[in-house]
């Protein structure tokens, strides 16, 4: 398939993010977006990226970090937005081309208009780059406290996973959880069924397991929720997004000591998933913290693990 290459730029002030607003006589007119256009002939992404910065709004960037690859298909072109990441500019941005220009913060992005291919792009500046499954715990005081300490070594994006407790025993434990992730500004998602979200309508949303998606047609949750699917095959990641996924997790990318008979899909292979997805996409399969900046060089969120970022014991 022959892709029109393009650049999206977004520009970050601490948690704030530079748009634009199209114009009126631009098609998809009255929407955010992030900064960006056509890669010219033999120009390579950063220098397309410090061109188009210069010329729409007047400020010179560097350091443009890849966040991730967005194939997407309108009416009469295909293109792959090609995303970077900057927080190192010079000057003050300004529609250079007439065009209204505002920070905003990343928190606001998902109330904004933009064109639908930017969904994924949103919701990558809103996840983090260490998603941390809980594993084993000795009841709901030990899993708390483990999840405590996670949460104060720095994570802020949780799954809570346990499969083998009583409804009533995984209620009172996930309403816990839920508040102690929120008081440190954490975002927790509930691995089950989407109906559970009924009964803890303060979780930030659900994991599906690859063999519950395929009894579902379309999203199961609300959109105001994040909806993430764990995914082995193609066909798996097929349904991930014809339910509309907002991301999804891809195992295994390593041989893990619990499944030692599965090989590993390997970074090439995650590499060229990633590039054909236009939602993010955690590494997950013996997956440790050094692990994140590879996932990122090949286009991923990050990485996906619970050995890896699970503590092991409340005494660390």
């Amino acid at each position: 398939m022959a892709y029109t290459e393009i650049v999206i730029g977004i520009l970050k002030r601490g948690n704030m993010v530079c748009l634009s607003l199209r114009q009126s006589s631009q098609t998809m007119a009255g929407l955010w977006e992030f900064p960006g256009g056509k890669v010219e002939a033999e120009e390579s992404l950063e220098n397309a990226l410090k061109r188009e910065f210069l010329e729409e709004l007047a400020v010179e960037t560097t350091d443009w970090q890849p966040l991730m690859t967005v194939p997407w298909t309108y009416p009469t072109v295909t293109v792959r937005l090609n995303v970077y990441v900057t927080e190192t500019f010079t000057g003050e941005p300004r529609g250079n081309e007439g065009q209204k220009v505002a920070w905003v913060s990343i928190l606001d992005l998902a109330t904004m208009s933009f064109p639908e291919a930017n969904r994924g792009i949103i919701t990558a500046l809103l996840l983090a780059d260490k998603y941390m499954i809980s594993g084993d715990f000795e009841g709901q005081e030990d899993a708390l406290q483990r999840l405590q300490i996670s949460l104060e070594n720095g994570i802020r994006l949780c799954q809570l996973r346990a499969k083998n407790l009583s409804e009533d025993a995984l209620l009172s434990l996930a309403s816990k959880a839920i508040k102690l992730a929120h008081d440190y500004q954490a975002k927790i998602l509930l691995n089950g069924r989407p109906q559970l979200l009924s009964l803890l309508p303060d979780a930030d949303g659900m994991q599906l397991a690859s063999n519950v998606i395929y009894d579902y047609q379309s999203r199961p949750i609300a959109k105001d929720k994040l909806l993430g699917v764990s995914t082995h095959t193609l066909e798996d990641i097929e349904q991930a997004l014809k339910i509309e996924a907002d991301f999804i997790l891809l195992s295994p990318i390593q041989e893990t000591s619990s499944h030692p008979d599965v090989p590993g899909l390997g970074w090439s292979a995650f590499s060229d998933v990633v590039k054909t997805l236009p939602i993010p996409v955690f590494a997950l399969g013996g997956m440790q913290p050094k692990n994140v900046e590879q996932a990122q060089k090949l286009g991923g969120q990050g990485i996906a693990a619970i050995s890896g970022l699970w503590p092991s014991s409340t005494f660390i």
